[in-house]
């Protein structure tokens, strides 16, 4: 079997033993399996259309041998459980973190029935998020143009990246940030970040299971990691921003839309 067939084990692996832990310790309450199945369900499809979308501009793949050979509009299918998987590790482990691991931490059930009982609604506009957006893309216009001019003169994968992570914070980051683990919050993002750049360095760059368009790119490369670029070490970083769509869901199962429904009009009187 092709080796970067054999490397997703790195994500499917776990995920597989924190599906059956969760199982068997039966830590979850229905509301927060419905909220971790629609999150799982969510990120898949997001992780298939963006995908889809933009591979082809942000990566290329150099060694053919390394996957099964079955393509999607010439991207292998092995990058789309790549992404697939990964989206699936990050919320697996904040769960397994959140529920079991930094349980102390976690806020109960009763909390998150109290707040959600007080909500006239649920989506509020976080506006220091689109701020933040906009800055972080404004200065990676500039930086690109400053030190890697060539190819397009837009950090296409950076600017992805701050798009997609900022959808979810723009929306939920008010709503969910005290109840957020913080502390399973940094643990995950520390182990993610650890396996995904040491995959990278000793396996996907050197091996060729994956390279990136370096005209996309910011500009900043690590050459004693291959010349790996700073958006590859972020990339993680920016996808821990699906926890507070799961967060966000948990708290919607909370809240009964009749009485939010009735709050709301009796406030308009």
């Amino acid at each position: 079997m092709p080796e970067y067939t054999i490397s997703l084990l790195i994500w499917i692996a776990p995920i597989i033993f924190f599906v059956l832990f969760l199982r068997i310790k039966k830590l979850l309450t229905v509301k927060k399996r419905r909220a971790l199945l629609i999150t799982v369900v969510v990120l898949a499809s997001v992780g298939i259309l963006l995908d889809l979308l933009f591979a082809r501009y942000f990566f290329r793949f150099p060694d053919k041998t390394m996957v099964l050979g079955i393509m999607i509009t010439g991207i292998p299918v092995e990058e789309f459980v790549f992404y697939i998987t990964g989206f699936w590790f990050i919320i697996y482990l904040y769960i397994f973190c959140d529920e079991w691991f930094l349980l102390k931490y976690n806020p109960p059930d009763a909390v998150y029935a109290r707040y959600a009982s007080r909500l006239r609604r649920l989506i509020f506009i976080h506006k220091s998020s689109i701020v933040q957006a906009l800055v972080l893309i404004v200065g990676g216009i500039i930086l690109k143009n400053l030190i890697n001019p060539q190819g397009s003169p837009v950090p296409g994968y950076f600017i992805f990246l701050v798009i997609v992570a900022y959808v979810p914070s723009i929306l939920f980051f008010r709503l969910t940030k005290r109840f957020i683990n913080w502390r399973a919050f940094f643990f995950t993002l520390l182990i993610t970040a650890l396996c995904s750049v040491i995959w990278e360095v000793t396996l996907a760059l050197p091996r060729g299971y994956w390279d990136y368009q370096h005209g996309q790119m910011l500009g900043i490369f690590i050459p004693v990691w291959h010349n790996l670029p700073l958006e590859a070490v972020t990339v993680w970083i920016f996808c821990m921003l699906v926890v507070l769509l799961y967060e966000f869901l948990k708290i919607s199962y909370f809240t009964d839309p009749a009485k939010r429904k009735k709050k709301a009009v009796k406030k308009s009187q």
